[in-house]
Parts: C-alpha cells; sequence; structure tokens
C-alpha cells in the first residue's frame, strides 16, 4: 500500500539549486545511470510497464544498480569510499522517502488501531533499510567534518524532487530530518573521540533495538540512543525534575517485555549540543575547550548512567 504526502504542497519541483561542487562527479554519475542499457533492460524486464520514474520499483531498481556498481568499482579500487558513499545516498535518496511514507503512514495507524499481523510484518520489514541509509548518512557526515549541511541538503533534494512531484515541501522536511539526526549521532561520536569510553557505532540489528552506539563497559555492551533535545530525555523521565535536580542527560528506557534484562536496556541521551553549535557545518563550530568540555560531560553523563544500571 503506497501513501502519498499530503496535496497540500507547492509545486515549483523542477526548480533545485545548482548541484554543490563536491557532488557533481557523484551526481553525474548516478544521472548517467539512467541512461545505461543494463539499467534500462532491467527495468524493461521488470513488471514495470510502462516505466514509471515516480514509482517505488523505479527507486529500488536504481538502489540496486548503484549498489552493485559500487561495490564492484571499489573492489577494484577504481572509485574511493567517499565517492560511493555519495553514490549510494543519491541512488538511494527517493527509494528511502518512499519507505519514509509506508512507515509514517503505519506509525499513524498504530496510534489509532491495531496493525493486523501482516500490516506489522510489513512495518516491519521497512526498518532494516531505513537504518541503514541513516547509517550511512551518519558514516558520510562523520567523515566529511569540513562539510556543510546545506550542501549535503541540496545534493539529496535534487535527486529525490523528480520522484515526487507536487511533493516538494514533504520532501524537503524529511531529508533535513534525516540529514540533522546524522550530523547530532556524527557529532557525538566525534566528542566520544575525545574521551576514553570505548564506543562503536551500533550494528542494523542493534539499531532495530534502539542502540545507535553500542558502549563497552566492565565488559558490558550497552546500547546507547543519541537525541537531539533535551525534551526527548524528559519523555522517558516523565518530566524535566529529576533532569533539573541532578542535572542529568540521560535516561534509562526499560521496555516492558525487558524486564531486569540489562542487556536489553537502553541509554538514551542528549549529547549537550544544539543546532546553533554547528551553524551550516558538519561539525561542531566552537572552541577546543568549549569542545572538550561537552566531550567531558557526555562522558561523566554515560557514566551516571552505567553506574544507575549497576554494571
Amino acid at each position: 500500500m503506497t501513501q502519498t504526502y499530503l496535496p497540500t504542497e507547492r509545486t515549483l519541483d523542477t526548480i533545485t539549486s545548482p548541484t554543490p561542487s563536491g557532488w557533481i562527479e557523484a551526481h553525474k554519475l548516478v544521472q548517467g545511470f539512467l541512461a545505461e542499457p543494463t539499467f534500462i533492460d532491467a527495468l524493461s524486464s521488470s513488471v514495470l510497464h510502462p516505466i514509471d520514474k515516480t514509482s517505488v520499483e523505479y527507486a529500488k531498481a536504481l538502489s540496486v544498480y548503484a549498489g552493485e556498481y559500487c561495490d564492484t568499482h571499489e573492489q577494484d579500487k577504481s572509485i574511493g569510499r567517499g565517492l560511493a558513499d555519495q553514490i549510494k545516498l543519491l541512488a538511494n535518496a527517493s527509494y528511502y522517502l518512499h519507505n519514509e511514507k509506508e512507515i509514517s503512514y503505519y506509525e499513524n495507524e498504530r496510534d489509532v488501531r491495531h496493525l493486523t499481523d501482516e500490516e506489522w510484518k510489513y512495518y516491519q520489514d521497512f526498518k532494516p533499510y531505513m537504518i541503514w541509509y541513516n547509517q550511512l548518512l551518519s558514516d558520510y557526515v562523520y567523515t566529511n567534518p569540513h562539510g556543510t549541511l546545506s550542501d549535503v541538503n541540496t545534493a539529496l533534494i535534487n535527486q529525490a524532487l523528480p520522484s515526487f512531484p507536487g511533493e516538494s515541501e514533504a520532501v524537503e522536511r524529511n531529508i533535513k530530518r534525516a540529514t540533522r539526526g546524522a550530523r547530532t549521532e556524527a557529532a557525538s561520536r566525534e566528542l566520544l573521540d575525545r574521551t576514553p569510553i570505548d564506543y562503536s557505532p551500533g550494528t542494523i540489528e542493534d539499531d532495530l533495538r534502539g542502540g545507535d552506539l553500542i558502549v563497552t563497559y566492565k565488559g558490558h555492551r550497552v546500547k546507547v540512543d543519541i537525541k537531539s533535545s533535551l525534551s526527548d530525555i524528559a519523555a522517558v523521565r516523565g518530566g524535566y525534575s529529576e533532569i533539573d535536580e541532578h542535572q542529568l542527560n540521560y535516561a534509562i528506557l526499560k521496555a516492558r517485555r525487558d524486564g531486569n534484562d540489562k542487556a536489553k536496556h537502553v541509554v538514551v541521551i542528549f549529547p549537550g549540543f544544539t543546532d546553533a553549535d554547528f551553524g551550516d557545518s558538519l561539525s561542531l563550530q566552537l572552541s577546543a575547550e568549549t569542545i572538550q568540555t561537552h566531550a567531558n560531560s557526555l562522558a561523566h553523563q554515560l557514566t551516571l548512567a552505567f553506574h544507575e544500571l549497576q554494571l
């Protein structure tokens, strides 16, 4: 069941900003895929007749084609990781948004009714891909700290717009939400790099259970969910009273079905910085001293959380 965005969008979808200079090569390659005989043949041999460039099937085909291209050319070292990541981010932008629409539909439905078993499975099946794309985006931001958020947004929005005629505002909103979340997670990793905290990015399986990052503490593997505002922490804690009284930036999320199994608990944490601390950059635009202060505070808050878990 493919959902559509609300039809109250502006329709200037063909008017895009120039492709950022750092993304031109990736943009040209992805646009070139669309004219490749092998890509066209793959579409022609599918059930997609006539070829509809706005369909989820077309977006998925481009995603698969780009993935195979990157796998082949990274293996023979004809392209580097940075270019491969840009290609995959661009080629998957439309497929990501198609999937985002489906997930949003079923999340809204969950608020008003009980999903059938079939609907629940259908809803859950989207999540691994969404996590994969968000992790790819976060890794790209982390490895390109001197880039700008506007360049990433412009490149991805330009790529996705032709797939969603009449839906430009929704495309822009959802891309910017994804890149903002990726920047928050990447900057948190940069802070942890300045501390003795032993961490690694979570796997897709970890992320499905709430772990953006995995911290190893006294032999325990702890899932950490990075949040971009203190209000997210207050929502878990049931208010701001403990946050204000004890200067806490974290909460422990315990799913009812997990009981007292500490291995399944998640530390939900706000790293302490805001969008204003970045400007348009992909990395924090603060003094080295202030960044270290944020890093020390994040490490301290995590340690408090681990003590609360009695690890």
